[in-house]
C-alpha cells in the first residue's frame, strides 16, 4: 500500500489557513510495516530520487535602491535586475528553477525569473524573525530556526512544523533538507519527494552538535560524544570518532564537507580541523592548523574551500582545502535611513560558491570553490547593473531621487574645415649631452660632450621590462565521462559501478543515474549505485552522468543486464540466537520463499550487502568468531539457489545491525517480519498487501514505547504506534501497519525511555 499523500494547496493557500489549525498539516499516512528483529542497532534508508538542475548565481537584494540583481558567480557580473521596494535591509533571496523569493522579515516576496515580473507576497508562517534560505537541486527553503517553522519552494510547496528552536539546517545535494530540533533532539528530514516532514532519529538529550551535509548524505556531529553519525529515512548509524583532535562543544561545523572532509572550527583556541570521514574503516589523519584570531560565528564550505565571517568586525577570511590561509578582506557598510549599521551574511549557492553581502547589498564578495575571492560592486554602477547608488531621504518623507552630475561648462569652438592632409615637416632636433659610461682610462669631464660625434644618437638606457600579465585563471569546465560503467543482477534488482569522471577544475558532486522506469541521485564520492525491483526477464540498460559547478558532464549507458530468474527472497526474522561470549555472534532466521531455483546455501557477509562472504551455511543459523565487544556490524543474510539452466542465482538479503557482548544477557530484539495478509483502502490489495508483524522480545519490562515503519522509498510512512510490554518485557504488534511496498526494504523503529532500536531490515514481497 502506498503512503496516502499530504498534497498541499499553493503555499499562498496555506500560510493563509495556517491560523485555522497546524494540525491539518500533519496528515496521517496509511504504511507498510515489517516485523523485525535487532540487538539495539540503527539502520539506513536509501536516497530519494529525483533528478533537478543546479541554479547558478545568486540573487542579491540592494536595500539602498530598492533592486535586486542577480550575480553570476564564474565571471562576476551582474546579469539581471529588477525593483522590489517592499523587502526590507538584510534580505537574503532564494532561487528555485522557476522563480525567486525574497525573504525578509515578516514579508516574502516573489518573482518570476522569465520576465522579472513580482508576483503576489507570500504570507510567512512566523512574524518578525529573519529565516535562513537554503538552495539545492533546484528547490529553496526558508528556515525559520526560532519558532520551529520550514517553507520549501518550488514544484512541490509545503510547509512543515518541526517545532523550535532549530540549529542551523542543512540540505544534501539531492535536495533533503535536515534539521535538528535543539530542545528534544530530533533529527527530522524533507526529502525533494515528500510532502511532510518525518523525525527518523533523535540525537542524545543534552548533547551539542552540528548537521552537515556530506553530498546526498546527511552528518550529525555529536561534539559531546566526539561521535560521527550519518543520517537517513531510518535513522542513524554510527561512523568514526573525531580522533585525537580536542574539540569545544561550542565549535562550529561548516554545512558542508571540505573535499570529503569534515570542517570543524575551534573558536576558543583558533583552529581549524579537517576530519576525513570518506574512509570510516581507515580514516586518514585529521588535518588542524592554526587560523587568524577572530569573533568568527559564520563557516561555510566552497567544496575545496572554507569561508570564516567574523560578523561584528566584518571581516572575511578563506581557506584552502589544506587548511591553509588563501585570502582576507573587509566587508564594507554603513548604516541605512539611521538604522544602526547591518551585518553581513554568509550564504551558500545551489552552484557551490559562498557569497558574502555586506548587510544591504550593494557589496558582495564572491567566494570560488578554492577559496579565491572577488569583491563586486552590486547596484553602484559600476558592475554592470547600471543603477547607481541613490541616497535615501533621512526622514523617510519621499521616494530617493538620482541627482544627475551637474555638467561642466565649456566653449562651444567655431566649426572646423578639414585642411588637406600634409607631411608634416619635423623640426630636428637638438643633440641632446651624453655621459658615456665610464671605464677604465675613458674618463672624461661629464658635462662636455665628445667632439665630433654630436650626430651619434644617445645610449639607450638599460630598463627593467615590465612584467607580463598572469593569465587568468582557467574557468573550471563540465565535468567528464564517468569510467567503465557496468551493471550486475543482485538482490533482484542491478548494482551498476563506475570510475570517477574527470573533474575538469570544479569537484564533482553528484552522479545521476537513470533507466527505464525510474531515476536515482548519489553523491560525488559514491561509485555504485543499488537499483532495486527490477522486472523478471527484461532487459535494462542504465546512464549515469556527472555533475559539477560548470554542469552536467557526458553521459555514459551500462552494460545490458537481465533477470532472468527470480530469485530467493529475504530470510524472514533475521535476528541474535544467542549471546554472552566474547568475539562471537550467532545468528538466526526462518527459510524464506526460494523463487524459481532450489536451494544451495545461505552467505553472510559483514560490512555491506556486497562485501566477500564472511560465513556459508546449510542451515538457518550461522556462527561468526573474531569479533570485537561492543563493536556494531552490519550482518546481511541471503540465500543461493540454482536455477534450471545451472546458474546460480543470488537472493535478496535481511540485513541487521548487532555487536558481540562478553557477558551473558537476555538478548533485546525487534523483530520485523511479513504478517498477515489484509486489505485496507484502495491501495492496499492481496496479494501484496499484508500486515508488518512487529515482536519485541526483553526489553525494559511495563515500558510504554513507540513504534514507527519505514520503507526504502517512502520512508516513515505511517505516524506510527505507541503500547506498552508485559512484565517480561514483550511484546507482540500484529495489526498495525498494512504494507503493500513490493521490492522495498522494510524494517521498524522502536523509541522508549533508554534509546531507539532499530530491527533488521527485508525485501518486502507479494504473497503469491
Amino acid at each position: 500500500m502506498r503512503p496516502i499523500p499530504f498534497r498541499p494547496r499553493r503555499l499562498t493557500e496555506l500560510l493563509r489557513t495556517r491560523g485555522r489549525s497546524e494540525a491539518t498539516l500533519a496528515a496521517v499516512v496509511a504504511g507498510c510495516v515489517a516485523l523485525m528483529s535487532v540487538v539495539v542497532l540503527t539502520g539506513a534508508g536509501s536516497p530519494d530520487s529525483g533528478v533537478k538542475f543546479t541554479q547558478s548565481g545568486h540573487w542579491v537584494y540592494n536595500s539602498v535602491v530598492g533592486r535586486i540583481f542577480h550575480l553570476d558567480g564564474a565571471t562576476g557580473k551582474v546579469d539581471a535586475d529588477t525593483e522590489v521596494k517592499t523587502a526590507s535591509p538584510g534580505a537574503q533571496v532564494v532561487q528555485t528553477d522557476k522563480q525567486g523569493y525574497v525573504l525578509s522579515r515578516s514579508r516574502i516576496d516573489q518573482f518570476g525569473k522569465s520576465d522579472l515580473t513580482v508576483l503576489d507576497p507570500v504570507q510567512p508562517p512566523a512574524t518578525n524573525e529573519q529565516p535562513v534560505g537554503l538552495e539545492a537541486a533546484g528547490a529553496a527553503f526558508a528556515v525559520y530556526q526560532q519558532s520551529g517553522r520550514v517553507v520549501r519552494f518550488g514544484d512541490k510547496e509545503t510547509i512543515a512544523f518541526p517545532g523550535g528552536p532549530l540549529s542551523d539546517p542543512v540540505v544534501t545535494s539531492d535536495g533533503t533538507l535536515w534539521v535538528h530540533q535543539v530542545g528534544e533532539g530530533d533529527l527530522c528530514r524533507l526529502p525533494m519527494t515528500a510532502d511532510r516532514m518525518s523525525c527518523p532519529a533523535t540525537a542524545p538529550k543534552g548533547h551539542k552538535g552540528a548537521l552537515t551535509a556530506v553530498g546526498s548524505n546527511a552528518v550529525f556531529v555529536d561534539l559531546t560524544a566526539r561521535q560521527v553519525y550519518t543520517l537517513n529515512a531510518g535513522g542513524m548509524d554510527a561512523g568514526p570518532d573525531l580522533g585525537d583532535i580536542d574539540v569545544p562543544d561550542d565549535a562550529l561545523v561548516a554545512g558542508n564537507d571540505v573535499d570529503g572532509r569534515l570542517a570543524i572550527v575551534d573558536r576558543t583556541h583558533n583552529r581549524l580541523h579537517l576530519v576525513d570521514i570518506s574512509h570510516p574503516d581507515k580514516p586518514e589523519a585529521p588535518i588542524s592548523t592554526s587560523i587568524p584570531k577572530g569573533n568568527y560565528d559564520k563557516v561555510a564550505s566552497s567544496g575545496d574551500g572554507l569561508a570564516l565571517l567574523d560578523r561584528k568586525n566584518s571581516n572575511l577570511i578563506t581557506l584552502g582545502r589544506d587548511g591553509r590561509k588563501v585570502a582576507e578582506a573587509k566587508i564594507p557598510s554603513r548604516p541605512v535611513g539611521g538604522r544602526e549599521k547591518p551585518v553581513a551574511s554568509l550564504y551558500r549557492g545551489d552552484d557551490s560558491r559562498v557569497y558574502v553581502e555586506n548587510g544591504i547589498g550593494d557589496r558582495v564578495v564572491v567566494v570560488d570553490r578554492d577559496g579565491e575571492t572577488e569583491s563586486v560592486d552590486i547596484g553602484t554602477g559600476k558592475d554592470g547593473g547600471g543603477k547607481p547608488t541613490t541616497t535615501p531621504n533621512p526622514k523617510n518623507t519621499a521616494k530617493p531621487t538620482i541627482t544627475p552630475p551637474a555638467k561642466p561648462k565649456t566653449t562651444v569652438p567655431p566649426p572646423r574645415t578639414t585642411p588637406p592632409r600634409t607631411t608634416p615637416t619635423r623640426k630636428p632636433e637638438a643633440p641632446r649631452k651624453t655621459t658615456p659610461p665610464n671605464r677604465p682610462g675613458n674618463e672624461r669631464t661629464p658635462d662636455k660632450p665628445d667632439p665630433g660625434k654630436t650626430k651619434t644618437p644617445p645610449p639607450t638606457r638599460k630598463t627593467t621590462p615590465p612584467t607580463p600579465p598572469k593569465p587568468p585563471a582557467a574557468k573550471p569546465g563540465r565535468p567528464g565521462a564517468p569510467l567503465n560503467v557496468a551493471a550486475r543482477i543482485i538482490d533482484g534488482g542491478a548494482v551498476v559501478t563506475w570510475g570517477a569522471a574527470s573533474a575538469h577544475g570544479a569537484t564533482i558532486t553528484a552522479y545521476k543515474l537513470s533507466w527505464t522506469g525510474g531515476s536515482t541521485t548519489v553523491s560525488g564520492s559514491t561509485r555504485s549505485a543499488l537499483i532495486p525491483s527490477l522486472k523478471t526477464k527484461t532487459a535494462y540498460y542504465f546512464t549515469i552522468y556527472a555533475v559539477n559547478s560548470a554542469g552536467n558532464g557526458p553521459a555514459v549507458k551500462s552494460n545490458r543486464v537481465e533477470l532472468k530468474w527470480n530469485p530467493a527472497e529475504s530470510p524472514r526474522e533475521l535476528l541474535v540466537g544467542d549471546d554472552g561470549i566474547s568475539g562471537r555472534l550467532t545468528l538466526s532466521w526462518m527459510q524464506p520463499t526460494m523463487g524459481d531455483g532450489t536451494f544451495l546455501r545461505y552467505e553472510v557477509s559483514i560490512g555491506s550487502s556486497t562485501a566477500p562472504v564472511r560465513v556459508k551455511s546449510t542451515t538457518t543459523s550461522a556462527t561468526i568468531s573474531g569479533l570485537t565487544d561492543g563493536k556494531y556490524s552490519n550482518f546481511f543474510v541471503r540465500a543461493i539457489t540454482k536455477a534450471s539452466d545451472g546458474q546460480e542465482v543470488v537472493g535478496k538479503y535481511s540485513s541487521l545491525r548487532a555487536t558481540t557482548v562478553a557477558k551473558e544477557q537476555p538478548t533485546k530484539r525487534v523483530v520485523a517480519s511479513r504478517g498477515d495478509g489484509t486489505t485496507y483502502g484502495d491501495n492496499c490489495q492481496h496479494p501484496e498487501c499484508a500486515y508488518v508483524q512487529v515482536r519485541i522480545e526483553n526489553l525494559t519490562p511495563n515500558t510504554t514505547y513507540s513504534i514507527k515503519p519505514y520503507t526504502s522509498e517512502w520512508g516513515n510512512f505511517n505516524p506510527g504506534y505507541s503500547t506498552k510490554t508485559d512484565a517480561q518485557g514483550q511484546l507482540l504488534v500484529p495489526d498495525q501497519f498494512p504494507c503493500s511496498a513490493v521490492g522495498q526494504l522494510t524494517w521498524v523503529t522502536v523509541q522508549g525511555p533508554e534509546g531507539t532500536y532499530t530491527s533488521n531490515k527485508f525485501f518486502w514481497k507479494s504473497d503469491t
